[in-house]
């Protein structure tokens, strides 16, 4: 049994597709409706989405530290030290305020649109009819949509109520714009329905910024691959075009930002020295006249050599003490500009110069993300933070640089004061004249090297180029979204799973039985066969030599039935049903019949005492009857009748009495029984069904096998269990059950397919109805339609049941 179940198991597994298949094949017009309409919505659906495109690029971000000559002449000069960070620069693209300046100069806060049946069509550059440019783009008043109409003949706009000529402006809220027609628009379109739709800015710019991703092509590189979302190809082409020029600009003004600053610092102390300069010679001028001096000593002239030397040192000194100081107010004070780094010309410490390059770039990096993350955000106060340590650290380091430079200076004192005990010995004349004379020197050093540093500073503003150098210009794909392919596939799956799910609420959710699976699945009873639904009207379908589907199935429930245990020496076969109309006495007829054929004599019983049908439909007279025999007034011999059929004797009912249950329940029937045993092979009993009354209870000792109908799609499945009940609880002998009026699966097209049931027409409960009930035509009333009207009303009856 084991090996079998596995089998059948494996059996099952591989022929999985094939068994969906024959399940639901039969409902091929379901799915061949639900299918294309799922289709057709998908279409509609696809036709309301707005395609959605991608503009790409790709740009090359230059690090001044990773190669370039130009790069290499800005380190040998020692003016600017950024290093370009990959994460910092997507940041920046990607930020509010610069995404508002493209929006700005793109005039992109203003969006023409043609309001289409299906969905809205968005106009950009040479396909939109005409252009809004505010006048002043920095006070845009919110959100309005405006419809207008277009006269080209005329010249005019209707627009909110009102008329305007090309080319002039309007204004709509409370912002002035200037109308560009668009002279190579098609002017002859008509029927279009225009609209034009105010947006803020900053909604504009942070949708754009949503939409834009970039990201490095690898770890390593600073090549970025900037991607961006856009319904209108063009509009995405220029935003990406547009959004490079302006970080170029930015870079560009940054750095022109700090060498001014730089050579603003420069000229001050050019003029400073300058003044000094032509004071000094002045100076030489009044004392050689006054003392009259024109030539110094040779020693006087070793002396003043030294001498000057040691000035220039030490007035260097105090111009590096002077520029720590400028260092060290920039960073005590928070600055009203953050990022503008004072000048580091005259200091060649490496540690300062590193530790002001990350603090500018610290600065920067803050200022961006408070524009685009805001002040709460975690990586803007961990950047505050570490703009405080670094302030900290540089502090530290200019105190050590400045007594360094003060230990240096004193140093310096120390020899000078050497050398003025040495000028005691030079003659008063002209040591007053050595000293004004080192004077000069001094200044003119300081003036020369002041002048060599602006021309540095000159020449590296100059030679300032863009951070961002564009590989790949601004392209267009797609598009990417909605994909066709999907949304079909998405329909015809839909479609499919439609009808699946209609076949499962039709099957699954039913109560009757409609699978051989229902009533094995619910008891243990054996299932000697199944009939299924004759397309006839006759209710004998079993004859000599006919060969049809149905009389082969009687025949093969004719053979199980002697392995259940019916036979020549338990020869009496009980038929019923749980309710009405499951075709029990034309089960009983036909498997009457079938065993005549082979040679048997057999007695077929009429006793449904309530609704005898079968003396009617065999042709033979009703009276006297069972009733009359169990009532006293009739022998055997008197109600066994032949029939037109070899060897079939039918047993009519007789008389219907007022009180069939007590009269079943007499003892006579037994000894009915008993005698037609002694005369006939096999004797098969048509009862009543067992639910509505309990006449087949009261005769089921008489039957050596118990044959239950069920009636595919017409009895309910809560009845199955009470005939697995009955098996339980043993009160019918040999139980087993006939799987009646099996009905082809799937919809019925035209006349083809159609299948008819049997029974009796019994209601629910003890309300008993005496009127025709056979499902296959042959007993149906006769209303005196006409046949092609009686056929339509049965289709209508059918569907509704369904």
């Amino acid at each position: 049994m084991a090996d079998q179940q596995l089998q059948n198991e494996q059996f099952k597994e591989t022929n999985f597709f094939v068994l969906i298949l024959q399940k639901y094949l039969p409902f091929w017009p379901l799915f061949a409706l639900t299918v294309p309409i799922a289709l057709v919505f998908s279409y509609v659906l696809l036709r309301t989405q707005t395609p959605i495109y991608v503009a790409s690029a790709k740009v090359l971000l230059k690090d001044p530290n990773k190669g370039g000559g130009d790069s290499k002449v800005l380190d040998a000069l020692n003016i600017f030290s950024e290093r370009k960070i990959v994460d910092n620069e997507i940041v920046v693209l990607r930020s509010t305020d610069l995404m508002q300046q493209v929006v700005k100069e793109l005039d992109l806060y203003t969006t023409v649109y043609n309001e289409g049946k299906v969905r809205q069509e968005e106009l950009y550059g040479d396909n939109s009819p005409i252009k809004f440019r505010a006048i002043d783009k920095d006070n845009i008043d919110g959100y309005g949509k405006y419809y207008f109409n277009i006269d080209w003949k005329k010249r005019l706009i209707w627009i909110d109520g009102k008329n305007v000529s090309f080319d002039s402006t309007l204004v709509l809220g409370t912002t002035t714009f200037q109308l560009d027609i668009n002279p190579s628009y098609n002017q002859e379109l008509i029927g279009k329905k225009y609209y034009v739709l105010i947006n803020p800015i900053a909604s504009i710019a942070g949708s754009l910024a949503g939409a834009l991703r970039a990201s490095a092509i690898s770890q390593q590189s600073t090549v970025l691959d900037v991607k961006l979302e856009t319904a209108i190809p063009d509009e995405g082409k220029d935003v990406l075009t547009e959004l490079f020029a302006l970080y170029n600009q930015e870079g560009i003004d940054d750095k022109n930002l700090i060498a001014a600053k730089t050579l603003k610092f420069i000229d001050g102390r050019l003029q400073i020295v300058l003044g000094q300069l032509d004071s000094v010679e002045g100076n030489i001028e009044s004392y050689k006249s006054r003392e009259k001096i024109y030539n110094l000593t040779e020693q006087s002239a070793s002396f003043l050599s030294q001498v000057a030397a040691l000035d220039n040192e030490s007035s260097e000194a105090d111009l590096k003490l002077d520029v720590l100081e400028n260092i060290r107010n920039y960073v005590l004070s928070k600055g009203k500009k953050p990022g503008t780094v004072p000048s580091l010309l005259l200091l060649e410490d490496p540690i300062l110069g590193n530790l002001l390059s990350q603090l500018y770039q610290t600065e920067i990096e803050v200022e961006k993300l408070r524009s685009v993350s805001g002040e709460q955000s975690d990586a803007l106060v961990l950047s505050e933070e570490k703009v405080i340590q670094y302030k900290k650290d540089i502090l530290e380091n200019i105190a050590n640089i400045k007594n360094n430079l003060i230990t240096s200076k004193n140093d310096i004192e120390s020899k000078l004061n050497e050398e003025n005990e040495l000028l005691k010995n030079v003659p008063q004349k002209e040591r007053g004249l050595l000293e004004i004379s080192r004077q000069q020197a001094i200044k003119e050093n300081i003036y020369s090297f002041l002048l060599q540093k602006r021309e540095e500073t000159a020449l590296s503003s100059a030679s300032t180029i863009a951070d961002l150098r564009i590989l790949e210009q601004a392209s267009i794909s797609g598009p990417i979204r909605p994909v066709a392919n999907s949304y079909y596939m998405a329909g015809l799956i839909i479609g499919i799973l439609s009808s699946v799910f209609i076949v499962l609420l039709k099957e699954q959710f039913k109560s009757s039985v409609l699978f051989r699976d229902d009533i094995e699945s619910k008891t243990s009873v054996p299932l000697v066969g199944e009939l299924i639904q004759a397309n006839t009207k006759n209710t004998i379908v079993v004859q000599d030599g006919k060969r049809s589907i149905v009389a082969e199935q009687f025949r093969t429930i004719r053979t199980n039935l002697n392995f259940i245990g019916l036979n020549e020496q338990h020869k009496v076969l009980l038929v019923t049903s749980s309710i009405s109309g499951e075709g029990k006495s034309f089960t009983a007829i036909n498997l009457a019949i079938g065993f005549t054929l082979t040679g048997k004599k057999v007695a077929l019983l009429e006793l449904d005492l309530r609704k005898p049908k079968l003396s009617r439909l065999l042709g033979v007279e009703r009276d006297p009857g069972i009733s009359n025999y169990l009532a006293g007034n009739a022998t055997i011999k008197d109600i066994t009748k032949s029939t037109s059929i070899t060897n079939l004797y039918l047993v009519p009912a007789g008389a219907i009495p007022p009180n069939p249950t007590e009269l079943i329940a007499k003892a006579g029937i037994k000894n009915m029984i008993e005698e037609l045993k002694a005369i006939f092979d096999y004797i098969i009993i048509d009862t009543a069904p067992v639910a509505p009354v309990t006449d087949a209870l009261l005769i089921k000792d008489v039957a050596d096998v118990s044959l239950f109908v069920v009636r595919h799609d017409h009895t309910p499945k809560q009845f199955v269990r009470l005939i697995n009940e009955y098996h339980l609880s043993k009160k019918f002998n040999n139980m087993c059950i006939v799987f009646n009026g099996v009905k082809k699966r799937g919809i019925v097209i035209g006349g083809l397919g159609k299948a008819y049931g049997y029974g009796y027409g019994y209601g629910y409960g003890y309300g008993y109805g005496y009127g025709y009930g056979y499902g296959n035509g042959a007993d149906k009333p006769d209303l005196g339609l006409p046949d092609w009207l009686t056929e339509i009303l049965d289709k209508i009856k059918k569907l509704l049941k369904r």
